[in-house]
């Protein structure tokens, strides 16, 4: 009989192995372009082995973007951990997750560009909320941040909250990141190919925190 331990192993790391063979062809050639057969080739894995892990391509999709999230909101916890929120002025934590998001642009493109296309095609699947529990829990950090930051600033004043809280996110920090991954995918009006747009992305996040801090004395 085989140890236990060693097998849930082995499963492990075939799993990772399909979590990253999956996701760089996701990027490279789109979701819908993307089969399960395509997948489980390139992991060198069975079609029946892959459907044992994820049932469906949804289930796969969803779980790669958790993964991904997960993976790098980790790498910024151990930075900035979430106790520290608490000493920090709202409008620098607006600040910096602003900054966070260029710098995705500048050295996490893959991830910007997949989020981009996962958002589109899991509304276009018809996907439940059940289905999206785990990509919700992955994302817990930065929506618990974000929350502490509006919070926050009920309190030092250093950003608007006459707006409520989920239209605030939307029109600041989501239209932010909505930007970085348009000009990581290339589709900016005029934009030319593996040319560098920090500064135009900067311009993008003044206009932004202008925008946040507008009435704000």
């Amino acid at each position: 009989m085989r140890d236990p331990e060693k097998l849930k192993e082995e499963m492990d790391e075939r799993n990772r192995k399909i979590l990253d063979v999956a996701f760089e062809l996701f990027v490279d050639k789109k979701i819908e372009a993307v089969s399960m057969g395509d997948i489980a080739r390139a992991a060198d894995v069975g079609r029946a082995t892959l459907f044992r892990y994820y049932p469906s391509k949804l289930e796969l999709v969803i779980a790669v973007c958790a993964d991904q999230w997960k993976r790098y909101l980790d790498g910024l916890d151990e930075r900035r951990p979430i106790s520290s929120v608490h000493d920090i002025p709202a409008i620098d934590r607006l600040r910096f997750t602003m900054d966070s998001y260029i710098d995705m642009y500048q050295n996490h493109k893959a991830l910007l560009k997949y989020n981009d296309n996962f958002n589109y095609y899991v509304t276009h699947e018809g996907k439940n909320n059940d289905q999206l529990v785990d990509f919700h829990s992955s994302l817990y950090s930065v929506d618990t941040r974000l929350h502490m930051m509006y919070e926050k600033a009920r309190v030092d004043k250093t950003i608007r909250t006459d707006i409520p809280e989920a239209e605030f996110m939307r029109v600041t920090v989501h239209s932010m990141m909505t930007a970085c991954a348009h000009y990581a995918e290339g589709f900016i009006w005029g934009s030319d190919d593996n040319k560098d747009y920090t500064d135009e992305l900067i311009m993008i996040k003044e206009m932004i925190l202008d925008y946040a801090t507008k009435g704000i004395k």
